[in-house]
C-alpha cells in the first residue's frame, strides 16, 4: 500500500527507476501475489470465500462511489458514473480507461481473479512450472493487447497480472517450514537488481507513457515485445525478491500492521484526497517535497487513522458475519440448523 501512494504522490521521483512500469505498479503486484497465497491456503466452501472476500470491497467501494457520485453532482458534473464499473463484475476492464478514481480499477481485475479461482483454480495445486508457462503465456498477449484493444485494457486485463497470482497459489501451497536464513541476500539482491535495471534502461529511448512506457525508433512488433517481456520478468521478479525478503521476519513491526489492516480504505480513498490537496498545497508552497511530504502524511497514516474510525463505527466483520448468516439460513429448509463451515483459526 505504501509504494503505490507513494508512487501517485511522488510520481516524477519514480518515472526513471523501473522502466517500462511505474513503481506503484510493484504494489498492485505484491497485492495479487497475496491474493494468491491466501487463497492457495482456504479451507472454507467457495461460497464462503467468495462473499467474505468481496463484501468490503463492495461495501466501502461503493459507499464511496456515491459519495463521490453527490460530490461530483454538485459541483456540476455529470456524477462520475465510471467509479460503478468496477463494481458490476469488473466491467471497466474492457474499456480502454480507468475510473474517475482511477484505483478502482484494479477491483474489476481482483473481482476476476476471485471468480477465476473459484470456478477452476481453487481445484488446482499450482506448481512452478505453471508459472514459467504463465509468464511464456502472457507476453505474446500482453504484446497484442497493447496493439490492438489498448493499454490500458492490456494493463487491467487479468493476463497482465497471472503470472504473478499464480506464483502467489505455488508459494501459498507450500509447507509452512521455518526459515531461520537472513532475508540480507534477498534484499540486497532486490536493490542491486532494481539499481542495475534503472541504470540499463537508461540507454533505451523510452517515452513515458502511461500504463507502459513505450520505445521510440523501434519496430512496432520488437517495441511492444520487449516492453512485455519487461513488464513481467519486473513484476515476478520484484515479487518474488520481496516475498523471500519478508517471509524471513519474524513478525511485522506495528507500523506494518497498522497500514495492512486499513488498507482498503486507503486504497479506495489516497487518489480523491490527493487530487483535493494538490491544488491548495501548490497555492502554498512552491516545494515539491513539502507537498510530497503532506500528501503522504494525510494519505497514508491520516487515511489509516481514519480507516480505524470508520471500521470502529460500521463495524464490518460482525456485519458481514450477520449478512452471511442470513443468506444462509434463508437458503436452507426450514427448521434445518446452520452448520459453521470455517475451522478455528482458519485464514479469513
Amino acid at each position: 500500500m505504501s509504494v503505490i501512494v507513494y508512487g501517485h504522490v511522488a510520481h516524477a521521483t519514480t518515472v526513471p527507476l523501473t522502466p517500462p512500469i511505474y513503481l506503484k505498479q510493484f504494489g498492485v503486484a505484491f497485492f495479487l501475489f497475496a491474493t494468491g497465497f491466501t487463497l492457495a491456503r482456504e479451507r472454507r466452501s467457495v461460497g464462503e470465500t467468495v462473499f467474505n472476500r468481496l463484501f468490503q470491497v463492495y461495501l466501502f467501494g461503493l459507499s464511496l462511489a456515491v459519495l463521490l457520485t453527490i460530490l461530483n453532482a454538485a459541483g456540476g458534473g455529470h456524477g462520475a458514473p465510471s467509479n460503478y464499473l468496477p463494481f458490476a463484475a469488473g466491467l471497466n476492464v474492457i474499456v480502454d480507461n480507468f475510473p474517475a478514481n482511477p484505483t478502482t480499477w484494479y477491483l474489476g481485475t481482483y473481482v476476476h481473479f476471485i471468480l477465476i479461482w473459484a470456478v477452476w483454480l481453487r481445484r488446482i495445486r499450482v506448481r512452478t512450472w505453471m508459472v514459467l508457462t504463465a509468464i511464456a503465456i502472457e507476453i505474446p498477449v500482453r504484446a497484442v493487447l497493447m496493439a490492438s484493444a489498448g493499454s490500458f485494457v492490456a494493463y487491467m486485463l487479468f493476463t497482465n497480472w497471472a503470472a504473478v497470482f499464480l506464483l502467489g497459489m505455488a508459494r501459498g501451497a507450500d509447507a509452512d517450514d521455518e526459515v531461520t536464513s537472513s532475508a540480507v541476500p534477498y534484499v540486497s539482491a532486490l536493490a542491486a537488481g532494481l539499481a542495475a535495471w534503472g541504470v540499463a534502461m537508461r540507454f533505451l529511448p523510452f517515452e513515458p507513457a502511461f500504463p507502459f512506457m513505450s520505445l521510440n525508433g523501434w519496430p512496432t512488433a520488437a517495441s511492444l515485445l520487449f516492453v512485455s517481456a519487461s513488464v513481467s520478468l519486473l513484476y515476478i521478479g520484484t515479487t518474488a525478491l520481496v516475498f523471500e525478503a519478508t517471509r524471513r521476519v519474524a513478525a511485522a513491526p506495528a507500523p506494518v500492521r497498522f497500514i495492512a489492516r486499513n488498507s482498503l480504505i486507503i486504497f479506495l480513498a489516497h487518489m480523491p484526497i490527493y487530487y483535493l490537496l494538490t491544488p491548495v498545497l501548490a497555492a502554498w508552497t512552491t516545494s515539491y517535497w513539502m507537498r510530497v511530504v503532506i500528501q503522504l502524511l494525510v494519505c497514508l497514516p491520516g487515511l489509516a487513522l481514519l480507516s480505524e474510525g470508520i471500521v470502529a463505527v460500521v463495524r464490518p466483520e460482525q456485519l458481514r458475519r450477520r449478512v452471511f448468516e442470513s443468506i444462509n439460513m434463508r437458503g436452507r429448509p426450514r427448521g434445518q440448523a446452520a452448520v459453521a463451515v470455517a475451522p478455528r483459526g482458519s485464514p479469513r
